[in-house]
């Protein structure tokens, strides 16, 4: 893959294609900026691909105001380029307390909360969505992190190239892209962003993955990143194959689709195959919300339960999803804010 990227046209040129593919050519797009390398490039490469096509872009930048003064730098570099490439530039500062910056899932908070200012900055700048620098390595990261929780084949897929959530459009173009590429192409365009020094720390999982396991495997294998590309692919489209054959498996289960809720038969559901059963428990909650996402041990309880002799019982699952059953249905509800 890296030989591909020999120049930087070569890096455009695939970054182009992606978003035709994407069908966005020719829409008003947001990009999330963080004063790093890689959502640098991106910029860099979206500037260069929007002067030959109708792609018109704004660039966001939240301060999350956590490494005090290293974060307002990268707040102020992002200010300066955008300036000088005439890019318009949304900032946006966000403060928390200190009880929730003890919370285990701060990361996931983090990502979250920026996801919900995207949404308002995409709906008041008619925007068609946001473009976000995940790459190659973050991609093979999640993957690595995803085995070692145990994930089914869904969650092994790693990052998407493309999602919605909670009506938000997210595309990433460069998820085939290796970092030292990004960063390189920063160098040749004379470009020189903040490196962030946390990254250093192995305090979290993913920067223990980052910086002790993947160089390992490089020893192994220098072309590990894409060997993993490639294995991720093939399980998607094995995913693909038996999302479609579930989904029809499903239609016989005497299914009832409303507003925020599914439900079928209980009787018919223990019927089926394990394997059949978790994937439409996991096809149906994250349907109803982007925000589910449930594990194998979420799912073994849920099966565990409707096989048992209660007649009535309900389970709040992860994310704003709960499922309540009763003798002869499974009915799994999206919740909505205020009625948690």
């Amino acid at each position: 893959m890296q030989d591909n990227f020999s120049d930087k046209s070569n890096i455009v040129d695939f970054v182009e294609q992606k978003l035709n593919d994407f069908k966005v050519l020719d829409k008003k797009m947001l990009v999330a900026t963080s004063g790093g390398y890689d959502s640098t490039a991106l910029l860099l490469i979206l500037k260069s691909i929007s002067k030959k096509t109708n792609l018109d872009i704004e660039a966001v930048h939240i301060n999350h105001k956590l490494r005090g003064g290293r974060s307002d730098r990268d707040e102020l570099f992002i200010k300066k380029l955008c300036d000088e490439i005439s890019i318009p530039l949304t900032t946006i500062e966000r403060s928390y307390s200190k009880e929730k910056l003890k919370s285990t899932n701060i990361e996931n908070y983090f990502r979250e909360s920026r996801y919900e200012e995207f949404l308002k900055i995409a709906i008041n700048t008619n925007s068609n969505g946001v473009f976000t620098a995940h790459h190659l390595n973050d991609h093979v990261e999640t993957f690595l992190m995803k085995i070692t929780r145990g994930s089914g084949l869904q969650g092994m897929e790693g990052i998407k190239e493309f999602v919605e959530l909670n009506g938000l459009k997210i595309f990433r173009p460069l998820i085939q892209i290796p970092k030292n590429i990004l960063t390189r192409f920063c160098y040749r365009n004379d470009v020189y962003p903040n490196y962030d020094h946390t990254n250093n720390s192995n305090k979290y999982s993913r920067n223990r993955v980052r910086n002790n396991i993947i160089p390992e495997f490089e020893k192994m294998n220098p072309n590990f990143l894409d060997s993993i590309n490639r294995i991720t692919k093939i399980i998607n489209q094995v995913n693909e194959g038996e999302k479609e054959r579930v989904i029809s498996e499903f239609e016989k289960l005497e299914p009832s689709d409303e507003k925020n809720e599914i439900s079928f038969s209980r009787t018919l559901f223990n019927q089926l195959p394990e394997f059949d059963k978790k994937l439409i428990l996991k096809i149906n909650s994250e349907k109803l919300s982007n925000e589910t996402f449930l594990e194998n041990k979420h799912l073994n309880y849920v099966i565990k339960k409707s096989h048992s002799g209660n007649n009535n019982y309900s389970l709040d699952l992860p994310g704003p999803i709960k499922l309540v059953a009763s003798r002869s249905r499974i009915t799994i509800k999206k919740l909505i804010k205020g009625n948690f």
